[in-house]
């Protein structure tokens, strides 16, 4: 899924994100523009309600199962990954009086 900060969404021609970013004061001296980059993997962890049953009557809060999960994670199955190309966000400028 892409974010509402995706180039594609952003802006319509590349010149258009060139006058952005320019505006923005975003290229380097170089002339170099970065772009925030996401890279976002999918995969499934199986746990059975039985399982969670036994969690649950232990006592056991939702955030020490998060952490049991996590554990788990690195043996799963992970699908191909997907990147979320963005629009570098304008810095914030203040005004001194």
């Amino acid at each position: 899924m892409i974010s509402k900060n995706n180039i594609s969404r952003c802006v319509k021609t590349i010149k258009q994100l060139i006058n952005r970013c320019e505006s923005y004061g975003e290229f380097d001296k170089d002339g170099n523009l970065f772009f925030p980059v996401e890279k976002i993997e999918h995969g499934l962890l199986k746990i059975s309600k039985e399982k969670l049953c036994e969690y649950e009557s232990s006592g056991m809060s939702v955030l020490e199962l998060h952490q049991k999960l996590e554990e788990q994670a690195g043996d799963c199955g992970w699908s191909d990954a997907t990147l979320d190309i963005q629009v570098p966000k304008p810095k914030l400028r203040t005004k001194i009086f």
